[in-house]
């Protein structure tokens, strides 16, 4: 998503793993300075001393990338799913879901867990179906959609609409969230073959 120009007094960078300015079009973690920064979070010294610098930049979590004076966000850096070796974004997964009509937008979130020999994708979905039958169908069709568009196996675990996904403050689908459910139990406990 392309974001735009940095506002006058602030500055931005896009730093990569060592911490070195990136040029145009190389992702990298996106760190911001200026008056609008927050000096830190309300009585939280040690999570602010996580995402600030003692020179005032801060660690927005996002990645991006510069094209032409402006600042292009391609995700959130925990987001971010490493399957040997390859970045794949979990929006691509789910937007791949989607464009397969497999499920409604925002019925899915995909997100990554140690499997013990790497990391494996799994993808939690709505399951706005009943009976065993078609949800046998709807976790086969989403796996799918997933191997089609990237090319990688996963792991499919239905949700009860009842409990649906987990959503953030400002209304937005939290994978973070989904995935700790999705560690506690909460979700089936056995993932729908995939």
């Amino acid at each position: 998503m392309i974001c735009g120009k940095v506002l006058p007094g602030h500055r931005l960078e896009v730093r990569g793993a060592q911490g070195g300015v990136l040029g145009d079009r190389a992702v990298g973690r996106i760190f911001v300075k200026g008056p609008s920064v927050m000096p830190g979070y309300f009585e939280e010294p040690e999570a602010s001393a996580e995402v600030l610098s003692s020179d005032g930049w801060l660690d927005t979590g996002d990645l991006g990338y510069w094209l032409d004076g402006e600042i292009v966000v391609t995700g959130r850096a925990k987001d971010l799913i490493i399957i040997n070796g390859r970045n794949v974004w979990p929006q691509d997964i789910e937007w791949a879901i989607e464009a397969q009509k497999v499920v409604k937008t925002g019925d899915s979130a995909a997100f990554s867990v140690d499997s013990g020999e790497g990391e494996r994708v799994v993808v939690a979905v709505l399951a706005r179906v009943s009976g065993d039958a078609a949800k046998a169908a709807l976790a086969r069709d989403v796996a799918g959609a997933v191997r089609e568009a990237v090319a990688v196996d996963c792991d499919v675990v239905l949700v009860p609409p009842t409990m649906g996904l987990p959503m953030t403050s400002s209304g937005k689908l939290s994978r973070a969230r989904t995935k700790a459910n999705y560690l506690a139990g909460r979700y089936d406990p056995k993932p729908a073959a995939a």
